[in-house]
C-alpha cells in the first residue's frame, strides 16, 4: 500500500512539474475568445507594490493566462452539456459564477472592426425627414425578423412616456426556492441576468470617490450621480431581488452616504414604472435604449431640464441580436433557449446636428471620427450595442449644434446609450471611461486639470450596481480625483 501512495505522490508531482515547465515556455494568451476580453499584463514599479495594487493584479494576470485555460473552459462547458437540471423551457434556472471582469475594461467598436479586416469610420446623419413607415414594435417574445438598418419615426402616441401609471406594472416573478449566488449570472427561461450582492463598504466607498471627485472638480462645477438598477432586479426569483441582493436598497444606501452638494438621480421609479415594456435586454446585461430613456427623464427633473419626448425622436432597428450574457452562457443547456428568442435594438438619433472623436488620452490629439448613432453597422459586428457613440473609449467628445453647456461624462458601458439623449442639452459632451486611465499600461488623467481647460459644467457619474461593489472601478475613480 505504502509503494501505491509513493507512485501516486510521484505521479502527482510530476504532473504539476510539468505544468510549472510548461506555464514558463509557452507564450502568454493576450484575450480570451470565450470571454471576449483581453488580458492585462502589469508592470512592476515600487508604487504599484506598496499600494496593493500590483499582486492582485499579477495574481489576475496569472489565472488568466494558465496553461491551457481556454481549452478547459470549453471543456468545462461541453461537460456541463450532460448536465441535468430540474424543469425544463421556461422554468429552467441555471446559475453561474462570474468574476467582476466588467470593471476592468469594455469592448469598444473600432478594435472590432479592426479585428474584422474593416477601415473604422463614422456614418453620414440620417436624413431629417425619413421615409419609411415605420413599423409597430413587435412583441418582446417572439422571434425578430431580418435586420433593419433605415432610420424611421415612430407615430405619436397619445400617452406621453414621461407620464406616470397610476400603479406600477405588477412583476412576473419567477419561481424558484432558495435561489442565491453571490456575483452571478443567473439564467431563468428566456432571460439572463447578472445578480449583484451588497457590499456596504464598498457602497460606501464608492460614494466616497464620488465626493472625491466633486471635490477635486471644484464648486463651480455641478457633480450628478445617476445609478441605475439592471434587469436583474425586476424579472429575478424574489430572492435574488431581495435582501442582500436588493439593488433599490444598495442605491438608496449608495445615495444617503453621499453629501447634499451632489445631485442625485431616482432613476430606478421611472423603470420600476415602464418594466412592463422593453428596457432591459434578456441575453445581453444592458438596458434597452428605451430603459436609458426613462432614465434620462429622471435625469432631467434633477438636473433641471426639460426632456424631449420619446416620439420626437427618429428611430431605427437591428434584430437578431444576442448579447454578452447569451455569449457568456454559450455551451449550456440553457443557452439554447436564449438563442431561440434573440434579442433586438431599437436606437433612437439625436436630435441634435451632432459629430463627435474618441482619443486614446487626454491630450486629444488625432481623434478619430465616430458616430453617435451607428445605424448600419456591419453584420460581422455581432454586438449590436456597439452602434451607441462606438463603444468603450478613453475620451469621446460629441459636439452638437445645442448652445449649451459642457459636461463630462464618467461611466462604464451602461452609459453609452444614455449619452446621445444628452446632445438635446449640452453642447459639448465629453464622455470619459475611467477604466482606460491611471493604471498599468494606460494613460494618465487628472480629471480636475483636464475639466478646467475644457471648461466644464456638469460631471454627471453614471453606473450600475456591479461598479459601485466593485473595489478596482472604485479605485478607478479615486485616480481621477488624484486620491489613492
Amino acid at each position: 500500500m505504502k509503494k501505491l501512495y509513493t507512485a501516486m505522490l510521484l505521479v502527482l508531482l510530476a504532473a504539476m512539474f510539468s505544468v510549472g515547465v510548461y506555464s514558463l515556455a509557452d507564450y502568454d494568451a493576450t484575450g480570451s475568445v470565450s470571454e471576449k476580453r483581453e488580458f492585462v499584463k502589469p508592470e512592476f514599479s515600487v508604487k504599484a507594490l506598496l499600494d496593493g495594487t500590483f499582486i492582485p493584479a499579477l495574481e489576475q494576470y496569472y489565472s488568466d493566462t494558465f496553461p491551457g485555460r481556454e481549452s478547459l473552459l470549453k471543456a468545462n462547458r461541453t461537460l456541463n452539456k450532460f448536465y441535468y437540471y430540474s424543469g425544463s423551457g421556461e422554468d429552467s434556472v441555471l446559475i453561474l459564477n462570474q468574476t467582476d471582469s466588467a470593471a476592468q475594461g469594455g469592448e469598444s467598436l473600432g478594435a472590432v472592426q479592426k479585428a474584422n479586416g474593416q477601415t473604422p469610420q463614422p456614418e453620414q446623419p440620417a436624413p431629417a425627414q425619413p421615409e419609411a413607415t415605420p413599423e409597430p414594435q413587435p412583441d418582446t417574445t417572439t422571434e425578430p425578423a431580418d435586420q433593419t438598418d433605415s432610420a424611421q419615426t415612430p407615430e405619436p402616441s397619445e400617452e406621453q412616456p414621461e407620464q406616470q401609471p397610476e400603479a406600477d406594472p405588477e412583476l412576473d416573478t419567477p419561481e424558484e426556492s432558495d435561489a442565491s449566488y453571490a456575483g452571478s449570472v443567473v439564467v431563468v427561461g428566456d432571460r439572463a441576468m447578472e445578480i449583484p450582492t451588497r457590499l456596504d463598504d464598498l457602497i460606501t466607498s464608492y460614494a466616497g470617490a464620488v465626493e472625491n471627485l466633486s471635490n477635486a472638480m471644484g464648486p463651480d462645477v455641478r457633480t450628478i450621480s445617476l445609478i441605475t438598477p439592471n434587469g436583474g432586479e425586476f424579472y429575478s426569483p424574489e430572492s435574488l431581488h431581495t435582501g442582500e441582493h436588493s439593488q433599490k436598497d444598495m442605491i438608496d444606501f449608495c445615495y444617503s452616504q453621499m453629501n447634499d452638494k451632489i445631485v442625485t438621480v431616482d432613476a430606478y421609479s421611472k423603470l420600476r414604472s415602464h418594466t412592463d415594456e422593453y428596457i432591459y435586454f434578456r441575453t445581453d446585461h444592458h438596458w434597452t435604449q428605451l430603459g436609458a430613456y426613462y432614465a434620462y427623464t429622471a435625469f432631467c427633473e434633477a438636473a433641471g431640464f426639460e426632456a424631449v419626448p420619446l416620439d420626437s425622436f427618429q428611430t431605427g432597428r437591428y434584430d437578431t441580436f444576442l448579447g454578452s450574457m447569451y455569449g457568456f452562457t454559450e455551451g449550456y443547456p440553457q443557452s439554447e433557449v436564449l438563442k431561440q428568442h434573440p434579442d433586438y435594438l431599437e436606437y433612437y438619433l439625436p436630435i441634435a446636428d451632432t459629430h463627435a472623436r474618441y482619443y486614446a488620452n487626454g491630450n486629444l490629439e488625432n481623434g478619430t471620427p465616430v458616430s453617435v448613432v451607428y445605424t448600419k453597422l456591419d453584420a460581422s459586428v455581432s454586438n449590436k450595442y456597439l452602434c451607441f457613440i462606438g463603444g468603450d473609449t478613453p475620451i469621446c467628445i460629441v459636439e452638437s449644434d445645442v448652445p449649451g453647456p459642457t459636461c463630462i461624462v464618467l461611466k462604464e458601458s451602461y452609459g453609452n446609450a444614455f449619452v446621445p439623449f444628452l446632445t438635446s442639452h449640452y453642447g459639448r459632451t465629453i464622455v470619459i471611461d475611467p477604466r482606460e486611465f491611471n493604471r498599468d499600461g494606460k494613460p494618465s488623467l487628472n480629471l480636475a486639470e483636464f475639466a478646467a481647460e475644457q471648461g466644464v459644467d456638469d460631471l454627471i457619474v453614471i453606473n450600475y450596481p456591479y461598479m459601485i461593489n466593485s473595489k478596482a472601478f472604485i479605485r478607478y475613480l479615486n485616480a481621477l480625483a488624484g486620491v489613492q
